[in-house]
């Protein structure tokens, strides 16, 4: 399996949700990866994903909208986390 990361974009915004990544996957591109990382946790990867505001609860409901099976989704999971550390690291070494 081919994977190169195509773009991240980290968000400072205090919250789980520290980037969204683009990355090339075999002849595919899949926008919108996100990592996520809870305070003194690991980061994982979450795929794209759909959200809603339910008409009765108001409340916001999330769903998939792709389904990979588990062992490409390991490899993706660690090429982006990959790819997400060593900018992070980058950054930090060398800020704006």
């Amino acid at each position: 399996m081919k994977i190169e990361i195509l773009e991240i974009r980290f968000l400072d915004t205090g919250k789980p949700l520290k980037a969204f990544v683009n990355a090339l996957v075999n002849d595919w591109v899949v926008r919108d990866f996100r990592i996520i990382q809870q305070d003194g946790q690991r980061a994982y990867v979450m795929p794209p994903q759909v959200s809603w505001r339910d008409t009765d609860s108001g409340a916001i409901k999330y769903k998939g909208i792709l389904t990979i099976p588990i062992e490409e989704k390991q490899m993706i999971d660690i090429a982006i986390l990959s790819a997400y550390q060593r900018e992070k690291e980058r950054l930090d070494a060398h800020p704006r």
